[in-house]
């Protein structure tokens, strides 16, 4: 996609940002907490203030790709490699010269890299104007959620399915001897050949849409912040997919095992409808039933209709005197849906280990501590994979143990007579990403019998025994609850020793 001048060129000017500090942390440095935080916002006045006395390259260098300003040639560094910048399209103009396209600071704690893209449509001062069809979006929510849920075991070979402006693929990078980054959008993945030459990393760019591009390869991960937006037509490339309602994740799901390798990985983003005649797990339940994976699906967060469709209204920028007509067109084409709502979160798919006999596991995390990151995601999936192997009469010879950090809070209360009952308590993990949980008295016993020495079947006797219930009720239930919590981090199945390991 680059030719080896303007990866030259690349070069070269990656070695001026990083020696004038032109990185995450200097510009954090320059501006300051406050002004920084702003500019998340699509907030640029106070980094002007800032920067409003002040010279130099990094400077320059953040007013033109940070905040969009033009600046007079005769004003700028001289040290400023302007004609790479030229040759590489980052910018033009004369005799002031402003910025074509974001060049952002970005990085992990240990990296510094360059994300290439379009600016938002308020930046520079402007009005906020509607982008083009083929805007190309920078870091976002979206993005950010995936590099962090995205496992990070090193692999062989990696997919960015959708690329954009190529955050995902910097992140694969990392991790995967051979990152395919892909998308239908050009011009798109001109600015991601940008993105990872300013970066110091190369990839193999396919244009193309969905898996056209890699039809018959297979990958050890595949990653996917697709254009999911349920909306009404293909305005946007990056937003719009133009399949009916939510019908790309769908296709995206039933589609991504045939390009997984034995073992592999698919972490995809996706909206799904929310719908009166049926439950949103039943609806996402049926993309999985024919994909042979283990699957885990997380909803983040749900919109109403009319909240839905002003975010992305705004996301696009577009406030001009056709805004109520879209408004109100894109209301009516979800309400033809049968949208009551449209939920938004991450579908996991492993090919390997159960391959799905035990069913897809779907759940509401919106109330979570936080987003689960890449190693906590890889457990979970981890967990059920083993479950294959891992058969009831084992699982009742195994010895649960407590996590460290485990936390268990119970309490007993006295009924009108004074006599003392255990109600429900919470359990949670310190440090994990999931939200404490209540449990109940049986749960509760079974986790203080968990020492890594008693097995799951002589726990249920002594629970049994301690509050009164028939052995079998507590059975039935235990071998479900045990299943659930190591899945949850919330215990850690080990093996009795004079027993062979099922694994």
């Amino acid at each position: 996609m680059m030719t080896a001048d303007q990866r030259a060129a690349a070069s070269r000017l990656r070695e001026v940002f990083l020696d004038v500090g032109f990185t995450a942390d200097g510009v954090l440095a320059m501006l300051g907490s406050s002004a920084y935080a702003a500019l998340g916002r699509d907030e640029m006045v106070p980094a002007r203030q800032v920067l409003a006395d002040r010279t130099g390259v990094d400077v320059d260098l953040v007013r033109l790709f940070v905040l969009g300003d033009a600046v007079e040639r005769s004003r700028l560094n001289p040290l400023l490699p302007v004609a790479d910048m030229e040759f590489l399209e980052l910018v033009g103009g004369t005799p002031s010269i402003a910025a074509l396209v974001d060049v952002r600071p970005y990085g992990e704690s240990d990296t510094e890299w360059y994300v290439v893209s379009d600016h938002g449509p308020g930046t520079a001062g402007r009005s906020v104007v509607e982008v083009a069809a083929d805007h190309v979006l920078g870091v976002g929510g979206a993005s950010l959620t995936l590099a962090r849920i995205t496992p990070r075991d090193g692999v062989d070979s990696a997919l960015d399915l959708g690329t954009g402006c190529g955050v995902q693929a910097l992140h694969l990078g990392r991790h995967a001897k051979a990152v395919v980054a892909t998308d239908r959008n050009g011009r798109a993945l001109r600015l991601a050949g940008v993105t990872a030459a300013l970066s110091g990393q190369r990839w193999d760019l396919r244009e193309g849409s969905l898996f056209e591009p890699v039809a018959g390869a297979q990958f050890d991960l595949v990653v996917s912040n697709p254009p999911f937006v349920i909306s009404p037509g293909h305005r946007y490339t990056y937003r719009d997919a133009g399949l009916p309602a939510d019908d790309l994740g769908r296709v995206l799901v039933q589609q991504a095992p045939t390009y997984l390798r034995d073992g592999g990985t698919a972490v995809i983003l996706a909206n799904w409808l929310h719908r009166a005649d049926e439950d949103w797990r039943e609806r996402v339940a049926a993309w999985l039933e024919s994909t042979g994976c283990d699957s885990w699906v997380a909803q983040r967060e749900v919109q109403d209709p009319a909240e839905y469709v002003g975010l992305w209204l705004r996301d696009a920028g577009h406030a001009g005197v056709d805004h109520d007509r879209r408004y109100d067109e894109w209301l009516r084409a979800l309400d033809d849906m049968g949208a009551e709502g449209i939920g938004f979160g991450w579908i996991v798919l492993h090919r390997g280990g159960s391959y799905g006999e035990l069913g897809p596991r779907l759940e509401d995390v919106s109330a979570a501590d936080r987003q689960p990151r890449g190693d906590e995601v890889t457990a979970l999936m981890a967990a059920r994979a083993r479950w294959h192997e891992f058969g009831v009469v084992a699982l009742l010879d195994s010895c649960p143990r407590r996590p460290e950090g485990l936390r268990l809070v119970t309490e007993e209360r006295a009924d009108p007579k004074g006599y003392l009952l255990g109600v429900p308590g919470s359990l949670g993990v310190i440090g994990g990403w999931r939200q404490d949980e209540l449990v109940d008295v049986v749960t509760s016993a079974l986790i203080r019998a968990f020492d890594g020495h008693t097995s799951v079947s002589a726990a249920v006797d002594v629970v049994a025994a301690e509050l009164e219930l028939d052995v079998d009720d507590v059975l039935a239930g235990a071998i479900l609850r045990v299943r659930e919590l190591v899945e949850d981090g919330a215990l850690i199945l080990e093996v009795d020793p004079k027993l062979p390991d099922p694994r």
